[in-house]
């Protein structure tokens, strides 16, 4: 019953969130391709871009592995991370 509450509470969460991962998304997507690449993760980081951590990072959310990382793909980390920061509470 606790874990059906959960996911019901992540799931109205989610709906709200939307909006700011949304943004943060179009945010990290500074040319407007609809995708997150390296070059937009390198130019977010500035000075500290660091070759292996962005391909890790896109590596890790790319699961079509197209090499970018879509609207899609990008909520899915999120939220897998999230998930993943609460089961660690139970």
């Amino acid at each position: 019953m606790y874990s059906e509450f959960i996911a019901a509470t992540l799931e109205s969460q989610m709906k709200i969130e939307e909006s700011n991962i949304r943004a943060a998304f179009d945010r990290i997507d500074c040319d407007n391709t609809g995708f997150i690449s390296k070059k937009n993760l390198c130019c977010l980081l500035g000075d500290t871009c660091n070759d292996a951590f962005v391909d890790s990072i896109i590596r890790e959310a790319d699961t079509n592995h197209d090499g970018v990382i879509s609207f899609h793909e990008f909520m899915d980390a999120f939220h897998k991370k999230k998930k993943s920061d609460l089961m660690g509470f139970m």
